[in-house]
């Protein structure tokens, strides 16, 4: 039994080595400019799934690195839906709304900006934690709606004009990059009119969270928005010059 854990822990030994070796220090070193785009999903949560349902989402963006530091700024566009058609919750004396949405899916726009450091490198994966702001803004239509009596005598609603609307939010935001790398090339001049630089592509998976507040509404909601995004990221990286 000894022999045997003993057997079992060198391999577990040498097989980190050996994964460790595999990293390229070239698609590592030095400086970086990169870029990000893909899809994914977000999915509200708190009192935010009482008036909105999830969407799917489309995003891009630019990162930079520094070694192991990286800066990323990310734009996403989706269509949630509402959960409620008064989120405004403008009645009248007799319990009747008076606001109603015009368009059941608002345009969402988010805009965030995250810095994080690379904790793991383990042969083509590497592990990037993230922290940082973002801001999310909706707009949509609302149809103000009034009452007027019919030929038979009963009131019924009638759409007196409609109007654009919109919700902001700013919040907190953290995610994890977890890129896989599928290739990488050695390229001239790619940032810069002389030397050699390395063009490095990667799936790109995000799991993230982020914070919304919506306090125009009533009643107000707030909670954390989780989500998952996959993207095609690319990477300029320069390459350490050694005398």
């Amino acid at each position: 039994m000894k022999r045997t854990i003993l057997i079992i822990l060198v391999m577990m030994m040498t097989t980190a080595v050996t994964l460790q070796g595999q990293e390229q220090p070239s698609w590592y070193d030095g400086w970086g400019l990169g870029f990000q785009v893909g899809a994914g999903g977000i999915f509200p949560s708190g009192s935010l799934s009482d008036d909105f349902k999830g969407c799917a989402l489309f995003t891009a963006g630019i990162n930079g690195e520094y070694n192991r530091l990286r800066v990323k700024a990310d734009f996403a566009y989706g269509q949630p839906s509402f959960k409620t058609p008064n989120p405004y919750s403008v009645i009248d004396e007799q319990g009747r709304d008076l606001q109603l949405n015009a368009s059941s899916n608002p345009a969402l726009v988010g805009l965030g900006v995250q810095v994080g450091y690379t904790v793991l490198r383990l042969g083509k994966v590497s592990l990037t934690p993230m922290l940082g702001l973002s801001w999310n803004h909706m707009t949509w239509n609302l149809n103000h709606i009034k009452y007027k009596t019919d030929d038979q005598g009963e009131e019924r609603p009638v759409i007196d004009n409609v109007t654009g609307t919109s919700q902001s939010s700013v919040g907190w935001m953290a995610s994890v990059d977890i890129d896989i790398r599928l290739h990488g090339k050695v390229v001239d001049h790619p940032l810069s009119s002389s030397g050699q630089g390395h063009y490095a592509s990667s799936l790109r998976i995000s799991p993230f969270v982020t914070h919304v507040k919506c306090s125009d509404l009533v009643p107000p909601v707030k909670g954390c928005c989780v989500g998952l995004t996959v993207s095609y990221a690319g990477l300029f990286h320069s390459i350490a010059v050694h005398d």
